[in-house]
C-alpha cells in the first residue's frame, strides 16, 4: 500500500497556514510565535492609527524585536494586515444558519434583526482589520479588494439565493440583480457595523434604531412576510 500524502496545514477560513518565513526558511513553534506576536502588535497599532500612519519600526519596537526580524517575516505593514485577514472570516455557523431559513413562510421578519445583529457583532469583533482592510481597498489597492471580495463571497452567494427564491415567489422585483441585492445588504451592514457604534443619540438616530431600519431593509428585499 503506497504511503499517504502528509495533510497541509491548514486555518479555519480554509488557507494554507504558511510554512517558510520570507528567507524560505522553514518555521518552527518559535518562528510561528514571533510571525503572529508581529501580526497583533500590527492590530493592535491600527486600532488608533491609520495603515499608512504605521512603520515597521513601530511594529517591531512594540513586538520588542528589531526591524530586521520584522522582514524576516514580512515585507511591509500591509503585508502584515494581509496575513491576519486571512484569519478573520465575515461569516459564521450562526450567520449561515439565519440566512439558510426560509425567509417566504409567515413570521420571517424577524430573521432578518437576527441576521443584522449576528453580522454587526461579529464584524465589530474585528472592526480594526476590517476597517483597515476596507478602506484600503476604497483607496484601490487590488490585493485589500481581493480579500474584501473573498471574504464577503460566502454570504453574497448565500443571500443572492434567497433573493433569487423571493424574486421566483414574486415577493421581490424580477428586474433586479439577484447579486446586486445581496452586494447592497453586505455593503448597508458592513457601514453600519462601522459607524452605528460611534452614532450620536444627539443626532436624533441611535444605532438600535439603525439597525431596525436596516433589518427592514433586509427583510424586504429578501421576501420576508410578518
Amino acid at each position: 500500500m503506497s504511503a499517504q500524502p502528509k495533510r497541509k496545514a491548514v486555518r479555519r477560513t480554509g488557507v494554507p497556514a504558511p510554512k517558510f518565513n520570507k528567507q524560505n526558511q522553514r518555521m518552527g513553534s518559535k518562528g510561528e510565535r514571533t510571525r503572529k506576536l508581529l501580526i497583533d502588535r500590527t492590530v493592535t497599532l491600527l486600532e488608533t492609527h491609520g495603515l499608512r500612519d504605521v512603520t515597521v519600526a513601530d511594529v517591531a519596537r512594540a513586538a520588542d524585536l528589531s526591524p530586521g526580524t520584522f522582514y524576516v517575516y514580512f515585507e511591509g505593514v500591509p503585508e502584515v494586515v494581509l496575513a491576519a485577514l486571512e484569519s478573520a472570516s465575515q461569516t459564521s455557523p450562526e450567520l449561515e444558519a439565519i440566512v439558510a431559513r426560509d425567509w417566504l413562510k409567515p413570521g420571517s421578519m424577524a430573521n432578518a434583526p437576527a441576521f443584522v445583529e449576528a453580522y454587526t457583532e461579529l464584524w465589530n469583533r474585528q472592526r480594526t482589520i476590517f476597517r483597515v482592510r476596507n478602506l484600503a481597498a476604497e483607496e484601490g489597492d487590488e490585493r485589500f479588494y481581493r480579500a474584501r471580495m473573498t471574504a464577503a463571497f460566502p454570504l453574497l452567494k448565500a443571500l443572492s439565493a434567497q433573493v433569487a427564491r423571493a424574486q421566483a415567489a414574486r415577493r421581490t422585483p424580477a428586474t433586479l440583480s439577484a447579486r446586486s441585492c445581496a452586494g447592497t445588504i453586505l455593503m448597508m451592514l458592513e457601514r453600519l457595523a462601522a459607524v452605528g457604534p460611534i452614532t450620536q443619540k444627539s443626532d436624533g438616530i441611535d444605532y438600535a434604531s439603525l439597525k431596525d431600519a436596516a433589518a427592514y431593509t433586509v427583510a424586504y428585499m429578501l421576501g420576508a412576510r410578518s
